[in-house]
């Protein structure tokens, strides 16, 4: 069972961003022209986060932002692969919604095909042990656009007991970021602070209204 009252709500708002800043699981962050990032606090065991992290297939059902990341064989045939396992090398078809859906979401949750935006990329980073995930994109040659996004879960200490931190960050480089930050800046800060609320309920449920 979990309380959800105003000023519980209020004190994670105004304490979650001092938790982070001193307890991240994310690796340290590069200089570019914007980043988009979020964070929360689950009430579930780290493994469980995890496992939904890398659980693409599974996206539809609770994401509002990334509506649909489906592993294919190559950036050019783009056939969905059999085993939908993400591993470092792993190219990924990724389907936005930008700025996300309202939550609930589930698999036949559609966005406005004027709000969506599609992107091919590249497994770079899985790691177990530290729990922590990485994608970049390769539509574009890094000359253009460097987009790497980092996902991280780690354990933390609350009053409340241990709760798992769900990081996400994308730092966008390079020449065209500064074009993709005045068309899509503010709608991607509200998928990644979209998702990072989803991912929450999908443990926790959704607060009642």
């Amino acid at each position: 069972m979990f309380c959800y009252t105003a000023a519980a709500s209020l004190c994670f708002l105004l304490t979650l961003p001092l938790l982070v800043a001193s307890q991240t699981n994310l690796p340290p962050a590069e200089p570019g022209v914007f980043t988009a990032q979020g964070s929360s606090l689950i009430n579930a065991p780290i493994e469980d986060v995890w496992d939904a992290i890398l659980d693409f297939a599974s996206y539809p059902d609770w994401n509002p932002f990334a509506r649909s990341m489906v592993l294919i064989d190559s950036v050019w045939t783009k056939n969905p692969l059999e085993d939908q396992k993400p591993q470092v090398g792993s190219h990924i078809q990724i389907t936005a919604a930008i700025p996300p859906l309202e939550l609930p979401v589930h698999a036949n949750s559609t966005a406005n095909p004027f709000q969506t935006q599609q992107s091919l990329e590249v497994v770079t980073h899985i790691d177990h042990d530290n729990h922590r995930a990485a994608w970049k994109q390769v539509m574009l040659p890094s000359l253009l656009m460097v987009a790497e996004r980092w996902t991280a879960v780690s354990v933390v200490d609350t009053p409340d007991g241990p709760r798992t931190l769900y990081e996400s960050r994308e730092v966008f480089q390079s020449l065209l970021s500064i074009v993709v930050g005045l068309l899509f800046q503010q709608g991607l800060q509200q998928g990644f602070d979209a998702q990072a609320l989803a991912i929450k309920y999908k443990f926790e449920g959704m607060p009642a209204p």
